[in-house]
């Protein structure tokens, strides 16, 4: 919240008091927020805004840690992202993971590409798994969207009887040294985490992406609070799955049915998070939380929303996938 309130100063700051007086004793108090909205799509104000943080892997409304595990170098790395600065708090190398290529179905031994959160540490109740272990957030809802199916994806440590069945892959986890596992549970102890895991390359982003991203998130609210079906629609991608399986077309025709009704709309985003989801595809993917507090005279809803979405060649959000 305070953050946005920043932002909301930061705004005003821009504007000289002539023209916000101009703007409300012409048309009102609501045209000021119309203002303040079209502001927000406007990725130079947030090229402004997001100042001089490390936007590599991210941008995050509050303190996380993050979990990169890249298979091809079998090496992981814990980051600190705290006040906009990343900080290395932890690597091993040498980690086991499953076999190349992303996971498609349950039983591949194949450990996911992409994007999750780390649950809590927890007795997995079988000495194979060493001493304790993490849970992962696989599947996800794309993933689940894009009929990938298994789970039970964990970061563990190794067999308490010093052996193991394979040294060379796991059945699609991720394997730590078990006192390394010690060491890595210290870091991430009672932390929101993160974790990416990707191929080959090593996935970033940068300012510019997130300032695009930030200003799409903004115009893609702005048209849903107006009800403006096309240029709302115009921010899902044709490949869009929402999370009941519907397809573009189906998902297309029931917004513009609710639409139609022209219902007044109060709908407001904050806790925004950025982050890029690695993938083979050699796209610009990214999944983007914020919590939203939305309001109609028929319907309220207040939590957490999760898009999937890519950035196309003209710079240009889509979504992909909407929780």
């Amino acid at each position: 919240m305070l953050k946005f309130m920043l932002v909301f100063l930061v705004f005003l700051s821009s504007l000289c008091a002539k023209d916000l007086v101009k703007i409300y004793l012409d048309e009102g108090l609501e045209a000021v927020g119309v203002a303040i909205e079209k502001e927000l799509g406007n990725k130079d104000f947030w090229l402004k805004e997001l100042g001089d943080g490390d936007f590599s892997l991210g941008y995050y409304d509050s303190d996380v840690m993050i979990v990169r595990t890249n298979k091809n170098d079998k090496v992981l790395k814990v980051f600190s992202y705290i006040d906009g600065k990343l900080k290395e708090e932890f690597e091993q190398k040498e980690v086991i993971t499953g076999l190349m290529g992303d996971k498609d179905k349950e039983g591949d031994l194949k450990t996911p590409i992409g994007f999750y959160e780390l649950g809590r540490k927890f007795n997995p109740g079988d000495p194979y798994y060493g001493p304790f272990a993490f849970a992962t957030s696989y599947p996800n809802l794309l993933d689940k969207v894009q009929g990938k199916t298994g789970g039970g994806i964990w970061i563990h440590g190794y067999p308490l009887d010093g052996s193991r069945i394979d040294e060379y892959k796991t059945r699609g986890c991720i394997a730590l040294f078990n006192d390394r596992l010690q060491d890595f549970a210290k870091v991430v102890a009672d932390k929101r985490v993160y974790v990416l895991t990707e191929e080959k390359e090593k996935i970033t982003t940068n300012k510019d992406e997130v300032a695009a991203l930030m200003a799409a998130l903004f115009a893609w609210k702005q048209a849903w609070t107006i009800s403006d079906a096309n240029a709302y629609l115009n921010f899902y991608d044709s490949e869009f799955r929402r999370f009941d399986g519907s397809n573009f077309t189906q998902f297309a025709a029931m917004k513009r049915s609710i639409f139609s009704r022209k219902e007044q709309k109060k709908i407001k985003f904050s806790k925004i998070n950025i982050s890029p989801y690695p993938n083979l595809n050699d796209e610009k993917m990214f999944r983007i939380a914020f919590y939203e507090d939305y309001y109609t005279k028929n319907y309220q809803f207040r939590g957490n929303k999760i898009l999937y979405v890519k950035l196309d060649k003209r710079g240009g959000m889509k979504i992909l996938a909407e929780q």
